[in-house]
């Protein structure tokens, strides 16, 4: 009788050993993620963030952008390679190809506005959503009038746009 107590004592101690020892990796392993996660956010969040619309007319564009948050210059430079792709700051490697394509059927948009929303972490990667309220006097792929969404990837130490779609309302 004490050899099956004995035996018995063993194996729960040896399974409740094993089952300690899972539950400090996976629990290590959580708040390393979380920690990330946390840190992408607080980034995230130091973003311009207001009410103002910010208004573009492909008249009087500059190649500088009018904010020192590389978030919003990377969206403010796909609104303006979109008015004046021959600008020099527009290139395929940090706008979608589309953006700066010679479209002779589309009519680009003249004016343009924009106001960021939301900005949403995209989970288990580095990119990011920006969500936009957004206005223009033209069609231009249904990119530009109501909630337009840019995807965003780091990029050589900044932030470039990867692709864009629009929220049907």
């Amino acid at each position: 009788m004490f050899k099956r107590i004995a035996i018995v004592t063993g194996f729960i101690a040896f399974f409740a050993a094993m089952a300690m020892i899972l539950f400090y990796l996976e629990g290590k392993d959580n708040g390393v993620k979380t920690a990330s996660v946390a840190a992408e956010n607080t980034e995230v969040q130091n973003v311009i963030k207001t009410d103002e619309m910010h208004a573009y007319n492909a008249e009087n564009l500059s190649v500088a952008c009018s904010a020192e948050d590389g978030i919003f210059c990377a969206v403010e430079k796909v609104i303006k390679c979109t008015m004046k792709p021959d600008l020099e700051s527009c290139n395929k490697n940090v706008v979608p190809a589309f953006v700066i394509a010679d479209a002779e059927d589309m009519e680009r948009p003249t004016e343009m506005s924009f106001r960021i929303v939301k900005i949403k972490p995209i989970p288990e990667s580095s990119d990011i959503s920006v969500y936009t309220e957004s206005d223009c006097n033209a069609i231009w792929f249904g990119l530009c009038k109501g909630t337009v969404v840019y995807s965003l990837s780091p990029k050589d130490g900044g932030w470039a746009v990867n692709n864009i779609f629009a929220l049907e309302q």
